[in-house]
């Protein structure tokens, strides 16, 4: 495994041009895959803004399609009025609601990337009016990734850019004609091993049952992994999920609330892809055929030993880990 192989670009006002003179000087042999969320106004003419790129730089660029597999080397941009999104290997394009004020929202594409590929993320904000992207880098980071930011003496427009270092721990605040060198440097250096691992694992309980609950707690705290909540329906597991970004979920499937266990954990795999351990005292077939719908990474039956949760704790990071390094 190389360096970081999964680059995401925002920008605003100013950004055709910054993005034009960022992506038209990376190598031909650039090691990463290109993802670039830029606000551009609605027009009724054709999107030439792909052909443009490819016919000045060295790499091709690809106005991105939905479900589209994506390669490294390649420059994916996001098309006008539509979301772009990574999942495992390919592209997600859709006409969501407007995040940030915005459609296509750096947020979304940078929150994305940064759930599905961690460590292997390279953020860059570049000039633009507002706040859009800072919310994403922070998730970036959060995730291990890298966070570049154009410098604002050196941006066309500075509030994009100076909201993400006011808000996030950036890595680079670098002028354009340097961040495509540092692209270069970090997708062909190594990747920092277990950097995700530095601290211990965060685990989010969902449980209804106050005494099973609590006893959680106390053994994964035994343990040495940071519980960083317990919640008794799914919808709170829903917001936890997005607003801590546990490293995994220990899911009761039968919950206080409107919605199921099983719900729960596909709402938050489809909004975040955090591996979900299923706790349950039932283990009928109907019970398996519901599971089976969702992306479980574990099935622990009650009453469980401390043994058995920590067991599958560890074989679900180091699936999800093994998943990272690869598209």
């Amino acid at each position: 495994m190389g360096g970081r192989d999964i680059v995401v670009i925002g920008a605003s006002a100013g950004g055709l041009g910054a993005a034009d003179r960022l992506l038209k000087g990376l190598p031909a042999d650039f090691g990463a895959a290109v993802f670039v969320a830029l606000h551009r106004p609605l027009t009724p003419f054709r999107d030439e803004l792909a052909e443009i790129l490819s016919s000045r730089g060295l790499l091709p660029a690809h106005i991105a399609v939905d479900l589209q597999q994506f390669e490294r080397g390649h420059i994916y941009i996001c098309p006008r009025d539509r979301h772009l999104s990574l999942e495992k290997g390919n592209v997600r394009v859709e006409c969501g609601p407007k995040e940030n004020r915005f459609r296509p929202s750096v947020d979304i594409l940078f929150r994305s990337a940064a759930s599905t590929y961690g460590r292997r993320v390279v953020g860059v904000v570049l000039t633009g009016y507002l706040d859009d992207g800072t919310a994403g880098l922070w998730h970036i980071k959060k995730h291990g990734g890298v966070a570049i930011v154009q410098d604002p003496a050196d941006a066309q427009f500075s509030s994009m850019p100076q909201s993400a270092i006011e808000n996030v721990d950036i890595d680079y605040v670098l002028p354009l004609k340097r961040i495509g060198e540092k692209l270069v440097e970090l997708t062909r250096g190594k990747l920092p091993e277990n950097s995700t691992r530095q601290t211990p694992p965060k685990v989010l309980i969902v449980e209804d049952e106050r005494v099973v609950a609590k006893a959680l707690v106390e053994h994964l705290t035994d343990l040495r992994y940071q519980v960083i909540g317990s919640v008794e329906s799914g919808e709170r597991a829903i917001e936890m999920a997005a607003e801590s970004s546990p490293d995994v979920v220990l899911m009761d499937i039968r919950l206080a609330g409107k919605i199921t266990g099983v719900e729960a954990a596909k709402r938050i795999w489809e909004r975040s892809q955090i591996p979900v351990i299923f706790l349950t005292a039932y283990s009928d077939q109907k019970t398996l055929e519901r599971v089976k719908t969702t992306e479980s990474y574990g099935y622990i039956v009650k009453p469980f030993h401390s043994k058995a949760v920590h067991a599958n704790i560890q074989l679900a990071l180091d699936r999800r880990e093994k998943e990272l390094r690869n598209f």
